[in-house]
């Protein structure tokens, strides 16, 4: 099983509340829903962070900077299902994505991956 997963930072001069707007918005819905019909995965998963103190004291035991203000996961069933992106109507979407995301996502402290899921024995 293949994952891409998107962390994202808001922008410095946006409050939580306004990038929460612009996550929660019918539009960005509506790209995330077109992007899902596209790639055709098993999960799709948003993730926003979960504002509580216990954040702070985790940040504060490392000295780790500030969490992710939301993560998206794409499960997919194999390396092969990334053939879907390879066409002109995937890079399309990508750029209009990107353009709708430039308006709350700070690219620069963001990270976008692929990972390999493996499952812990004895646990699923």
């Amino acid at each position: 099983m293949i994952r891409f997963i998107h962390c994202m930072k808001k922008r410095p001069e946006l409050t939580i509340a306004e990038f929460r707007e612009y996550w929660n918005s019918p539009e960005f819905a509506d790209l995330m829903d077109r992007m899902t019909h596209m790639l055709g995965p098993i999960s799709v998963i948003r993730n926003l962070t979960f504002n509580i103190e216990l954040n702070n004291s985790l940040m504060q035991e490392r000295g780790a900077e500030e969490p992710f203000d939301g993560i998206i996961e794409i499960w997919l069933e194999s390396a092969a299902d990334l053939q879907n992106l390879n066409n002109a109507e995937a890079e399309a979407l990508r750029a209009e994505m990107e353009t709708y995301q430039q308006q709350f996502i700070d690219f620069t402290e963001s990270r976008r991956f692929f990972t390999e899921w493996e499952p812990v024995p004895g646990l699923g």
